[in-house]
């Protein structure tokens, strides 16, 4: 007898296509756009982070609101919403005339976007759609930012090349229009089915089965130890990976390799992740999310050692492999660990909660721009955040189990 085809892998699709399209043109292809835009304004480098990091404060602020509204509201219009917002911000930000302009952007237009079509919706939709194989079902639809990683770099790249960096984002932004906005207004008209029933037990707040309920208010959430073990186990992790992807493009020009070497190693990290996403989603059903974490951070510190010093081109291939598979846990297993204690009618709220107070992390680029400006060289900003794994690691010893 044939099993009835599951409409939340539709969903899943779709998650794959927005977070795509937002994750790969916000974050994965902003390396390609530092030099052009270093060039074009005659900045320096740590101005040109300002942008990136206040993309992800905007992030980090709106997360809690939208967190709420997606629990209360009709995600099929907020993911339009957001994709027209990043539609509007790529096509400004071709029109800027100083670096000011693009930074007033990514600060102010371009949080909406990765917001309301970014991993926070997908994880949330699916978190609804899913209860048995949810670990799974998280760890395919985050595959959608590598996915953008893998493909927008190489079509970045190549439109930079021949056509200009002004052109090259007003294509990104007419692909997310055409793509996006249809696709989310016809597999969203179907609501996900209702959340797993609230246990009798009283809430504890130590992350026992008695607090698994269905309505946390933020109050209790903010209360809860597994919160906050949580960001202090992603902080760091958070902060490494941007630090390596947002000056990816100009470390590469550094070590005197052209910008295609850069959109190469971008999309070899994308098409790791996709298989990191994928073992760590599946393993996340069934393995203690803690040793998951502890491998995933191994392999990030792995890859900032490498960078350190005047890698050679096979030693950059082989630390963005390496980052791209560990950074494939990084958004599965933060999903995993809140759906699975705090359960699902209150994922939103939960999950934006952990986005704002992550925020900190977005200091990762600009600190590492910094420091570079100061000695000619990443390797102490490196350092540093390898050493972070250390206390993160201690703290998620401590994660209590879930339900």
């Amino acid at each position: 007898m044939q099993t009835p085809w599951h409409y939340g892998w539709n969903v899943v699709g779709l998650t794959l296509v927005f977070q795509a399209a937002s994750i790969g043109i916000l974050i994965y292809c902003f390396a390609l756009f530092v030099v052009p835009w270093l060039e074009a304004f005659e900045t320096s480098r740590g101005r040109v982070m300002i942008a990136i990091t206040v993309l992800q404060i905007g992030v980090g602020l709106l997360s809690p609101l939208a967190g709420r509204a997606m629990d209360a509201m009709s995600l099929r219009w907020l993911v339009i919403g957001g994709a027209c917002a990043l539609t509007a911000g790529l096509l400004l930000a071709s029109l800027a005339t100083a670096m000011w302009q693009i930074i007033a952007l990514y600060a102010l237009v371009m949080p909406l976007g990765m917001v309301m079509a970014g991993p926070l919706a997908a994880q949330t939709l699916v978190t609804r759609w899913f209860l048995e194989r949810r670990g799974m079902a998280l760890g395919v639809s985050a595959i959608g930012t590598s996915i953008g990683g893998f493909a927008f770099p190489f079509l970045t790249g190549y439109m930079l090349e021949q056509f200009g960096w002004r052109a090259a984002l007003q294509s990104l932004a007419a692909l997310t229009l055409i793509t996006v906005v249809p696709l989310s207004f016809l597999i969203l008209r179907r609501q996900p089915p209702q959340p797993e029933p609230a246990p009798a037990a009283a809430a504890t707040g130590d992350g026992s089965p008695a607090v698994q309920r269905q309505d946390w208010p933020v109050a209790a959430i903010l209360r809860a130890p597994m919160f906050w073990i949580a960001v202090v186990a992603f902080l760091p992790t958070n902060a490494a990976f941007g630090a390596i992807q947002f000056n990816l493009g100009a470390l590469t020009r550094d070590l005197g390799h052209p910008t295609s070497y850069a959109a190469l190693l971008i999309s070899l990290s994308s098409a790791c992740m996709i298989a990191g996403k994928f073992a760590f989603g599946a393993a996340a059903d069934r393995i203690d999310h803690r040793w998951l974490y502890f491998i995933m951070a191994a392999g990030m510190g792995g890859s900032l050692l490498m960078l350190m010093g005047t890698p050679a081109l096979l030693t950059l291939i082989l630390a963005a492999a390496l980052m791209g598979v560990a950074g494939g846990g990084i958004l599965t297993l933060m999903a995993v660990i809140y759906g699975s204690r705090f359960g699902a009618a209150s994922f939103g709220r939960v999950m934006g909660l952990g986005m704002l107070f992550i925020t900190l992390a977005s200091l990762g680029p600009l600190f590492s721009g910094w420091i570079h400006d100061r000695t000619g060289s990443y390797d102490i900003a490196f350092g540093m955040f390898a050493l972070l794994f250390l206390p993160a690691a201690i703290a998620v010893y401590r994660l209590p189990a879930p339900r």
